[in-house]
């Protein structure tokens, strides 16, 4: 458990390190309409998948509490 809180930090630092790398590559009006842009799409994707995840549990969770146990009717 503690082996995944460390990948999601480091994960999360090279995100952060990237968004910063592109916001001082580009142009600085234009750059940040289409850095901001990006990032809005990207967190959307992201949201989107850890949605579908999270749903997916669920399904697998209540057919699990539905199914009957042998032998019990």
């Amino acid at each position: 458990m503690y082996r995944k809180a460390v990948y999601g930090a480091i994960i999360g630092a090279s995100t952060a390190g990237g968004w910063l790398v592109v916001d001082l590559l580009l142009p600085e009006p234009i750059g940040d309409y289409l850095l901001f842009g990006l990032m809005g799409i990207t967190n959307m994707a992201i949201g989107w998948q850890v949605g579908r995840s999270l749903g997916k549990q669920d399904k697998a969770k209540s057919k699990t509490l539905k199914a009957p146990v042998a032998g019990t009717e």
